[in-house]
Order: structure tokens, then C-alpha cells, then sequence
């Protein structure tokens, strides 16, 4: 018997928000969905829409968005989906993947839950792919039961049932559904551990997949337990903006504590990644080693470790005299109007001794670090550069400036 737990759903749900099935189609989703329209609660079935992702990989997939749609109709669920193109280096699942939580994010509101119809043999499958990639502590948790996705929430409510306990539900009740033809195909890791591995396990061990999640459930509880614990160690590290001090960590130790740092931010990096991270910020062929991930910059200043946002492209702006320009990480004023441009190439700065400064070798003389040279504030009357920020003026203009770094982007004086 396949149960949900329908109070833990509702306490996930916000006011206003709706309940969203990730709907692709296949037996899982497809029992979830008919489980959501026969057994969910009044108050909860009338807040039931389906979302599904039409990747384009497969010949089918025109087809599979049609009996999807069909499907909704013919329950009176709400129906929407979303065309995604796959591209890009590395695997075409990771790929999908990405660009499918991308579509959810698009759609997905305050207050709504995203159900997923990952199940107990997808955990065990989880389990087994990262452990052959080497995972530490935290990847053998496994696919967690609920997380946050933007605003809302996802919730995946059959993650203890085992696969034949829904395939016997669909069997039964003789639901249709559709098959994809890539899950067969054991070149792909995941189909070859599922394929080849699990499937004759289970053969000598029936509820293999059940006892593996029932050990992920202890695992996350323990887990848990250790990153609450793990948070209050690391905080010795840890200085008043936030940065991880690089200089204080054991030796043996510092991959560990990047790694938990990291973490804590919402930055989940592999054993290469951590082990690259520990060579590059602890080498000191660079001043200011950065390392790009996803939607922020991982950078050393002085022997502290940021994690920052990426940069944003600066756009030529104007500044109204005698009000503040409000930007992404800082407001600026000036009593003139002036306009702030991309940073210049190729300028040297005339300063008050009366000798001039190449622009790149000013900015090393006012340790200005690598994330604020393109976004620092270059502020131009006509097309001659007069100002930076509040920290040069060219001696012949007369105008005031005043700049305030909002916090967002670090700011060497905050450090």
C-alpha cells in the first residue's frame, strides 16, 4: 500500500500556493499524479497542477508531452509545460537536469511545493552512483525528502516506497503510461548501476532498495546532528564579513573545512573540485586566486576566503546632479551631472604630486581587489575620465563625488 503523508505536504505549502507534480509522463509520476487526484484532501486536491519538461532528446518526446497533456485533461488537473534545449559539454543527464530545475524555478511561486516521484530504488541507485564517484558524508545521505527550490519547496513523498510497490499500484488499478527508450540504455551510469547492479542484487535480496533507504533515513538523521555540530566548530574559523580564514586551519584538515564552509553557503563542490580549491588558495603564485562556480566567485584576499556574487556587466549610466545612482552593489552621488562607464583600457591617472599612474598599476597601489575593478564606479563628463568612485579625482575637476559599497560585494576597508 503506497501512503503520503499529507500533513507534512500541507505544513509545506504556503497560503496561496499551489501543489506542482513534476509529470513526465513515466509510471512513477503518473501513479503520484492519480494518488493526488483519488486520495489528497479536498483542500489540497484543488490546488493539484502538473508541469512537464519537454527536453527534446527523444523522437517520442512530442508524443510524451501529448499524453501528459491528455492525461491532466482527462483527470481535470491543471496542465502547463515547458520546452528546454540541452547543450553544453559533459552529460547529457546532468545537463537535462539542470535545465529541468531551471523550467520548475521559472514556474514555481511563494509558497508552492514541487512533487517529485523519486522513489526508494532511485535513492539506492543515488547511493551507489556517488559512492562509486567517492563521495564523502554528505553525498551518502542520499536525495533528500524535501528542500527548498527558490521561493518554493520540493517534496518527494514516495522516497521510501520501492518501484514494485508502484508498478504494481499502476498494474492494478491498469493506469497508462509512457517508457523511455534512454532508460534502457546502460552506456548512460545510472541505467548500468540500475541495469547491472541492482537489479541482481535484488534478485537474491527482494527489498534491497528498501532496506538502503531505510539506512539513508538514519543517515540524514545522523547527518543532521553533525552539520548543526559542524557549523559550531567552523565558526572559530570564520571572521566578522563572513570569510573563512585560510591561515587557521590544520593542515591535514583544510579540504574538510573548505569543503563544510562551502557548504554552509549553499556551494556543493566534488573530491577533484575540493582538492583543486586546496591546491590553488594555498599556492601563492597568484594575489587574488578566484574560482568560478555557478553563480558565484570563490576568492582569496589576504588569506580569508569569500564567497562572492559573479560578476555583473556595467552599463553606461546616469547620474542626476545632487542625487544618489542606486546600483546592484553600491550607490553613488555627485553634485555634477556625470555619467559611469565600463572600466577604461589603456588610461593613466594624473595624481596630486603631479606625476601619473597606468590605471592597472593604480589599482594594485590601492589594493583593490580583482571582483571590484571592473564594478568600482568610473565616472566620466563627456568622454574624459574625471573620478573613481570617491577615491581619485583628476586635480582640475571640481566636482563631488561620494560612493557607498552596499555589503553585497566586500569591500577591502569592511575586511
Amino acid at each position: 500500500m503506497i501512503t503520503i503523508d499529507w500533513l507534512r505536504l500541507q505544513t509545506l505549502l504556503g497560503e496561496q500556493g499551489k501543489i506542482w507534480l513534476a509529470l513526465s509522463g513515466g509510471v512513477d509520476s503518473v501513479v503520484l499524479l492519480h494518488l493526488l487526484v483519488r486520495d489528497a484532501p479536498s483542500e489540497l486536491r484543488d490546488r493539484v497542477a502538473a508541469i512537464h519538461v519537454h527536453h527534446g532528446l527523444s523522437e517520442n518526446a512530442d508524443t510524451w508531452l501529448e499524453f501528459c497533456k491528455t492525461l491532466c485533461s482527462n483527470l481535470e488537473v491543471d496542465f502547463c509545460f515547458e520546452r528546454v534545449t540541452v547543450e553544453g559539454k559533459g552529460s547529457i543527464e546532468e545537463q537535462a537536469r539542470k535545465e529541468r530545475y531551471r523550467a520548475f524555478d521559472k514556474v514555481l511561486r511563494d509558497g508552492d511545493v514541487l512533487l517529485q516521484a523519486h522513489h526508494a530504488n532511485d535513492q539506492a541507485e543515488t547511493i551507489l552512483f556517488r559512492l562509486e564517484r567517492g563521495c564523502g558524508w554528505r553525498g551518502i545521505q542520499g536525495i533528500p525528502e524535501e528542500r527548498s527550490l527558490g521561493v518554493a519547496n520540493i517534496y518527494r513523498p514516495l522516497l521510501k516506497t520501492p518501484r514494485a510497490d508502484i508498478e504494481e499500484y499502476a498494474t492494478r488499478l491498469q493506469l497508462s503510461w509512457v517508457e523511455d527508450e534512454s532508460n534502457e540504455d546502460t552506456r548512460y551510469r545510472r541505467n548500468f548501476l540500475r541495469h547491472k547492479v541492482l537489479a541482481p542484487w535484488q534478485e537474491g535480496q527482494p527489498n534491497i532498495a528498501k532496506h538502503i533507504a531505510q539506512s539513508v533515513d538514519r543517515i540524514q538523521a545522523e547527518g543532521r546532528v553533525i552539520k548543526r555540530l559542524l557549523g559550531e566548530a567552523l565558526e572559530r574559523f570564520i571572521d566578522q564579513n563572513d570569510g573563512l580564514q585560510l591561515n587557521m586551519l590544520p593542515e591535514q584538515e583544510r579540504g574538510f573545512w573548505l569543503s563544510s564552509y562551502l557548504s554552509d553557503r549553499g556551494i556543493s563542490i566534488t573530491q577533484q573540485q575540493q582538492m583543486a580549491l586546496v591546491e590553488m588558495f594555498y599556492s601563492h603564485h597568484q594575489n587574488q586566486p578566484e574560482f568560478l562556480h555557478r553563480r558565484h566567485r570563490i576568492v582569496r584576499y589576504k588569506n580569508v576566503l569569500h564567497v562572492l556574487p559573479k560578476a555583473l556587466p556595467v552599463v553606461a549610466q546616469k547620474i542626476t546632479a545632487g542625487q544618489w545612482l542606486i546600483r546592484t552593489f553600491d550607490r553613488v552621488y555627485c553634485d555634477q551631472e556625470v555619467v559611469i562607464k565600463p572600466r577604461p583600457d589603456n588610461v593613466s591617472l594624473h595624481l596630486k604630486n603631479g606625476k601619473t599612474r597606468p590605471l592597472k598599476k593604480w589599482l594594485q597601489d590601492k589594493n583593490i581587489p580583482n571582483w571590484w575593478r571592473e564594478q568600482i564606479p568610473y565616472i566620466y563628463v563627456d568622454d574624459e575620465l574625471v573620478a573613481i568612485a570617491d577615491l581619485w579625482q583628476a586635480p582640475y575637476w571640481q566636482g563631488n563625488v561620494k560612493w557607498e559599497p552596499n555589503g553585497k560585494l566586500l569591500w577591502p576597508s569592511q575586511s
